[in-house]
């Protein structure tokens, strides 16, 4: 029983030696919202807290430092904000925006923290839009095809006539005769017997 004594008044020393403090605040949404989904946390998860009905929120237990606290909702994006609770200055709280994306500003304390919007999940879907069509290349090449296919109708037929020939001719006349094209000169093994 002395030993319980003794562990009891160790404890209550040890706890009274050392300030506990408190970040407070409030949370402002839209007046058709409550704050049933929001839940602050502070060091990822070490602290967390759920404001009340009417948005205000106490963490307490903390002991002088910096804590980051990120405010996760299902409805809503907000900043993350720094805060630091000074020990020199018994617990004098300081807060400050903590989104590295942005110019970090000062909040005062108790915090009063706003949304910066509804959370997106899903991406709009854009529109059909026709001539989004020209951009891909194969309604370019079929559409430059169309045009050829069109300008040779007012091509005149004699001269259509003369380049199909001229066609025929480098397609056709590509074959080579290797008995007129070898100079006289050179026997080849087939005569020499």
């Amino acid at each position: 029983l002395g030993s319980l004594l003794t562990l009891a008044l160790l404890s209550w020393a040890v706890s009274s030696s050392t300030d506990a403090y408190s970040i407070k605040g409030t949370i402002l949404l839209p007046k058709s919202s409550k704050p049933n989904n929001v839940r602050l946390t502070l060091n990822g998860g070490k602290y967390v807290g759920i404001p009340q009905s009417n948005g205000k929120f106490i963490i307490s237990g903390l002991s002088p430092g910096t804590y980051y606290m990120e405010i996760q909702s299902t409805d809503y994006d907000f900043t993350p904000v720094r805060v630091d609770i000074s020990a020199r200055d018994k617990g004098k709280v300081r807060a400050m925006t903590a989104d590295p994306m942005k110019r970090k500003e000062r909040i005062q304390y108790p915090l009063s923290l706003r949304p910066l919007g509804k959370t997106q999940y899903f991406e709009v879907h854009k529109a059909f839009n026709p001539l989004s069509l020209l951009a891909n290349p194969m309604a370019l090449m079929m559409g430059v095809m169309m045009l050829v296919m069109l300008l040779t109708r007012f091509i005149d037929p004699e001269e259509l006539k003369k380049m199909q020939q001229e066609a025929n001719r480098g397609a056709g006349g590509g074959r080579v005769n290797h008995a007129a094209a070898r100079p006289a000169n050179v026997r080849t093994s087939s005569q020499s017997n």
